[in-house]
């Protein structure tokens, strides 16, 4: 069902491109489908004990009502930001369902961590193509470890600048792609390694699962250090693309005005 989901996403978002003047009733389409694939996954995130996600999935109902009625009334704002979610799904859905392009990308990434855990003293073993595995713990590295998710979504955002100069858009994407690859191939060195050596084994067990390694490691440390990096290198792209820091003010005051204006406390 998530492939028929995300295949549906990434039709209605190519088609936010060729509909002209209707382009509004794909977008509509295509921020559905973005949250019904966010909902289908929640069990799975659930078992994992991941909160960031399942508080997304709460957050993108009241979003997903806010963004249809801006869209049917053709905000310009969330039509932008339908435009970077647009960009963000092309580039991002051909490597989620296409084999040889995620299956790739997920081999480079684990061949590079494998060396990097290597060269950091450990003796790591692969168990299969995708698992690295030491100390007991198996790691399997799927497409969401490869950093891909948040390039999409940062290129997303820097395309849908209508006014981009191709200086702007070159700096950008040196700014965004390497430093989120080669971050992402350390973060997973690290996280293996925090986990299969046990470094939060005394912290407390949230999870039930008798092992809070993976918890605290992934779902706790990994999750809040990697949004810091990611507001860090938003400020970077700023410096480059100033009207992107309008655009953003821009967005947070649509959605905290009807927000406000859906709990009965529209603002003056």
């Amino acid at each position: 069902m998530s492939d028929i989901i995300i295949g549906a996403a990434f039709l209605s978002f190519l088609g936010f491109f060729i509909a002209g003047k209707y382009r509004k009733y794909p977008a509509i389409a295509g921020w559905t489908c973005i949250v019904l694939n966010l909902w289908s996954e929640m069990p799975a995130l659930l078992r994992e004990a991941n909160f960031l996600y399942p508080l997304l999935a709460l957050v993108s109902l009241p979003f997903l009502v806010i963004t249809v009625d801006c869209l049917l009334r053709e905000d310009t704002v969330v039509l932008q930001l339908s435009r970077a979610a647009a960009i963000a799904t092309i580039i991002l859905v051909p490597f989620m369902l296409v084999p040889a392009l995620g299956n790739g990308l997920i081999t480079l990434v684990v061949t590079i961590s494998f060396m990097i855990i290597t060269a950091l003293g450990h003796h790591p073993r692969m168990l299969a193509w995708d698992v690295i595995f030491e100390n007991g713990f198996a790691n399997q590295i799927i497409l969401g470890c490869t950093g891909i998710v948040a390039i999409a979504m940062m290129l997303g955002i820097v395309a849908s600048e209508k006014d981009l100069t191709p200086r702007q858009a070159i700096q950008a994407f040196l700014i965004i792609v390497p430093p989120i690859f080669l971050l992402n191939l350390l973060r997973v060195s690290v996280l293996f390694i925090a986990v299969s050596d046990k470094w939060f084994g005394s912290l407390p067990d949230p999870t039930g699962t008798g092992d809070a390694n993976f918890f605290w490691a992934h779902n706790v440390c990994a999750e809040i250090l990697g949004l810091i990096f990611l507001l860090v290198l938003m400020g970077a792209v700023i410096r480059i693309i100033p009207h992107l820091s309008i655009f953003g003010r821009e967005v947070v005051g649509v959605y905290r005005k009807r927000l406000l204006s859906l709990g009965g406390r529209a603002s003056p």
